[in-house]
């Protein structure tokens, strides 16, 4: 959600289902042990797409830095945001200039996932220059009450103002949440306070002040 006007800004397609896709964390984990992570992601990749884009907004679909060298270019566009993910050992810092510069000629956006959480992915981001940042939950999880992580949550705006990246909040469960982070200018956000995961396209309602 578009956190200034409160109007829906895109969706974030997740894996989600029963047995062992109730905790897709432990599915990729165990591709990534198996040394299948990149066959995965190309897999889930493709089943999103193939469903089409929402009627409105944009569609972020997480990758790894190992699926990415490998997914199909004629997905591009620019309603289509990737977001990189920490999963894997592939060190994003490497990713092939010209790769990433391929998708984003076609207007793909670049995303970084879970900043905050990993030091590697905020080195991700220092080195990859995205269009957005992803800001962990950890770091919007009691911003509104704990001084400490105010702090660290306004260091990390300003090294993404630095870079010219646009932020999304992930995880934004109490109105105190929301207060602070309009306060520090973020502009976007998800969380269950603003929708929660549902199939299809459904419009979120922004709660909280929204």
């Amino acid at each position: 959600m578009n956190l200034t006007s409160g109007q829906l800004w895109g969706y974030e397609a997740l894996v989600r289902g029963e047995g062992v896709l109730a905790k897709p964390g432990r599915l990729f984990r165990a591709a990534y042990a198996a040394n299948l992570l990149k066959e995965l992601d190309v897999t889930c990749f493709k089943s999103i797409l193939a469903k089409g884009l929402p009627p409105n907004g944009r569609l972020c679909v997480n990758v790894t830095g190992e699926g990415l060298r490998e997914l199909d270019i004629t997905f591009a566009g620019p309603r289509l945001v990737l977001e990189l993910t920490e999963y894997g050992t592939y060190d994003l810092r490497q990713l092939p200039p010209a790769l990433e510069k391929k998708w984003r000629e076609k207007g793909t956006a670049l995303a970084i996932d879970d900043v905050g959480g990993e030091v590697a992915q905020l080195r991700a981001v220092l080195n990859l220059r995205p269009d957005l940042v992803k800001l962990d939950r950890s770091l919007v999880r009691g911003c509104d009450c704990n001084a400490s992580n105010r702090l660290l949550l306004g260091q990390v705006l300003e090294v993404c103002r630095y870079l010219g990246a646009e932020v999304i909040a992930e995880g934004i469960e109490k109105p105190g949440e929301l207060k602070v982070l309009r306060e520090l200018g973020v502009k976007y956000g998800q969380g269950y306070l603003l929708g929660r995961p549902q199939s299809g396209w459904e419009k979120a309602v922004m709660a909280g002040g929204g």
